[in-house]
């Protein structure tokens, strides 16, 4: 009787990418949805801000004397009455920048990656705002009132951030 009789050659496995799973480790796993819904999150947190920011300057027809603190942090009030007005269109845009938020990071828990782009792009114009928002304060020798702007663009810049980051785009698919 032969030493190897019975015995079968066994071929060598390739194993990697593209060849199935290495033996032991089973499929790959599919990747987390948590950053879609801190990215979501986040954006849910902006659009409140923007929906108390307008709410309070838009109560009792003071319009943006009521609250000068919060008043500086609405959208489009730092680029003077020129542009501006009475102060009404700024609150107008804070609510529709609220809105069109809060409609995106509905789609963006919803893991549609296109929303996290469009939100991204938003962020980043409305960051570059308060960014200028902040300098005309401080230039104009309001520094006081550089607080609730400053919170805005933390938080808005913290969520267009988020929502870049490549985990959150593997969280989409």
């Amino acid at each position: 009787m032969h030493p190897n009789q019975g015995w079968q050659l066994q071929q060598p496995q390739a194993h990697g990418p593209g060849y199935g799973p290495a033996p032991g480790w089973g499929q790959p796993l599919r990747p987390s949805t948590a950053p879609a819904f801190v990215a979501g999150g986040l954006w849910l947190a902006v659009a409140v801000l923007c929906f108390v920011l307008a709410g309070l300057n838009s109560a009792d027809g003071l319009g943006v004397r009521q609250t000068p603190e919060a008043a500086v942090a609405l959208l489009g009030l730092a680029f003077g009455r020129g542009v501006i007005a009475n102060g009404d269109p700024a609150i107008v845009a804070t609510y529709v920048a609220g809105g069109v938020v809060l409609l995106l990071a509905a789609l963006v828990i919803a893991r549609l990656g296109f929303a996290r782009w469009v939100l991204a792009g938003l962020g980043f114009l409305v960051v570059t705002y308060y960014v200028f928002a902040i300098v005309r304060l401080t230039v104009d020798h309001a520094g006081t009132f550089i607080i609730v702007p400053g919170v805005a663009l933390m938080l808005w810049l913290a969520a267009s951030m988020v929502s870049v980051l490549p985990p959150v785009g593997r969280a989409m698919r």
